[in-house]
């Protein structure tokens, strides 16, 4: 469908017009289901994703923004849904075994577990040179900004930026992760 109609029908959305949510859920629900059952490998799982972005969208209808394209806005949001799922499952039991995140590229046979993953990305982390690391602690163990990083250290944001591109290159290098996995595990 066009994305004009997408546009008039968020309008309408934004009003709390329900069948104007009616027609958009109906539009994306089937394509956005198969989407996320194709990554969770779980229908119940799919279904009820899908139906929590629905349900946020709903929620919050005042803040859409009916100039943006309405379908990458669900596909992100979808993909947020996804990684929030995806870091749950890996809270949830911490000691067990990956078999999905090594890498099918590099055709390892081996399965880490997760205390073994932790291992190494800590080696990895921890021979990095000295202001990369700090960079990525400071990003990733304390959650700070960009932004704060490069006021206390004294140094640029796009320096930070490329501190943290070069610390997650080294990740990928040494680890044999898929940049999914380790982005969420990096994020939790």
């Amino acid at each position: 469908m066009a994305p004009i109609e997408d546009k008039i029908l968020v309008l309408r959305l934004k009003d709390g017009d329900k069948t104007a949510f009616k027609a958009l859920f109906e539009r994306y629900y089937p394509r956005f289901l198969s989407f996320a059952h194709r990554l969770l490998k779980d229908q119940s799982a799919a279904e009820d994703l899908i139906q929590n972005v629905f349900l946020k969208i709903w929620v919050g209808r005042a803040n859409l923004n009916e100039s943006k394209n309405f379908k990458n806005y669900l596909l992100v949001a979808v993909r947020n849904e996804i990684y929030q799922y995806f870091r749950k499952q890996f809270r949830v039991d911490d000691t067990a075994e990956y078999p999905e995140i090594i890498d099918a590229s590099q055709n390892q046979d081996t399965e880490l577990s997760a205390k073994e993953l932790e291992t190494r990305i800590a080696g990895v982390i921890s021979k990095m040179p000295q202001r990369r690391r700090e960079v990525f602690n400071l990003s990733r163990l304390e959650k700070l900004s960009n932004q704060e990083i490069a006021s206390r250290l004294g140094i640029s944001v796009r320096t930070v930026e490329k501190h943290i591109e070069n610390a997650l290159m080294d990740l990928r290098k040494h680890v044999n992760v898929s940049i999914l996995i380790l982005t969420m595990i990096l994020w939790c």
